[in-house]
């Protein structure tokens, strides 16, 4: 008799220890002896004898090994499950988002706050911007503005900066605010040196008016992913027109006595050629300055370009009309 059920058995253990490999199922080897035949050449008369397999069987137990990732990955109850947020703590981090503070913004504010109310008029002399000192004193083209003539034109520059400029800061970093301060303010000193010369300019309205106009490139650069973008074109045109408005109207300064007349500047009429030029720059310096979204499209650019050549010409008209100011005051 032919050994049909022992092979069978073989064949079968061979498999199931096939599979326990794949599924992470552990074999472990029974105690009980084997399935018995028939030996095939029996003798007649003699009692049947039994071949009992030398290979001890085996029998699966449920064990299973916790350190298969297959096994985490076909239970999903087993995995951590991370706690929804609630709408309460969602409405809480957005007005944490929408308070938090522009820190350049705020610490220019202080700055000039506390030059406007601890400095003296000798360090205001020093500071301010001059058509005639400039020349051998170059810090004025930037310390002009951190002082202001009175309490009002102080209020209403840092309002005006915060307005304006706490949504441009939580978009664009602190940093790229600080050169287009520097460059807002630097491009108002030249302006009113060229289209004003005899007016001293005190304040930090070039630079405020920088970040006014800088709002028009950041919507260019980043279309269709910042809230209100239709309102700050808006904005920009209307203070542009009260500002063209207070420039062209007449002032009429109050009476006074002639040692006080003797003792005023020479000029009493805003310098509104600080607060055009230095609108002027905030557009071409914010394309070169901000990042978005945008800013691999063709029109963008096309529009750095353009920025970078506008500031260049713009530079080198200013270096030759200086320039010539210089020889014929000579």
């Amino acid at each position: 008799m032919k050994l049909e059920n022992g092979n069978k058995s073989r064949e079968l253990c061979d498999r199931l220890t096939r599979d326990s490999l794949a599924t992470g199922w552990k074999v472990l080897p029974e105690t009980r002896l084997a399935a018995q035949a028939w030996v095939e050449n029996e003798i007649p008369g003699e009692s049947r004898q039994l071949l009992v397999s030398s290979e001890k069987p085996l029998q699966i137990h449920g064990v299973v090994n916790l350190s298969d990732q297959s096994y985490t990955e076909k239970n999903p109850k087993k995995r951590t499950k991370k706690q929804k947020k609630t709408n309460l703590q969602k409405r809480l981090e957005r007005l944490a988002v929408l308070l938090k503070p522009p820190y350049f913004i705020v610490t220019i504010i202080c700055v000039m706050v506390c030059i406007h109310l601890l400095v003296s008029e000798e360090v205001r002399d020093m500071l301010e911007w001059t058509p005639e000192k400039w020349r051998t004193e170059p810090w004025r083209l930037l310390t002009y503005g951190c002082i202001h003539a009175n309490h009002l034109h102080l209020a209403l520059n840092a309002l005006v900066a915060l307005a304006v400029g706490w949504r441009l800061e939580r978009e664009q970093r602190w940093w790229r605010l600080v050169l287009l301060w520097c460059g807002g303010v630097i491009a108002g000193a030249l302006g009113a040196g060229v289209l004003q010369p005899h007016v001293p300019v005190v304040g930090s309205s070039a630079a405020v008016y920088a970040l006014l106009t800088a709002h028009l490139p950041n919507v260019c650069l980043r279309f269709g992913h910042i809230p209100l973008w239709w309102f700050r074109p808006l904005s920009v045109v209307v203070l542009s027109a009260s500002e063209g408005y207070c420039a062209l109207l007449p002032s009429v300064p109050p009476p006074q006595s002639a040692a006080a007349a003797a003792r005023a500047p020479p000029s009493t009429h805003i310098a509104w050629s600080a607060h055009v030029l230095g609108a002027a720059a905030g557009i071409p310096l914010a394309f070169i300055v901000f990042t978005g979204e945008n800013e691999g499209k063709r029109y963008i650019v096309i529009a750095r370009i353009v920025s970078a050549l506008v500031l260049l010409l713009g530079v080198i008209m200013s270096a030759i009309h200086f320039a010539h100011v210089t020889e014929k005051d000579k």
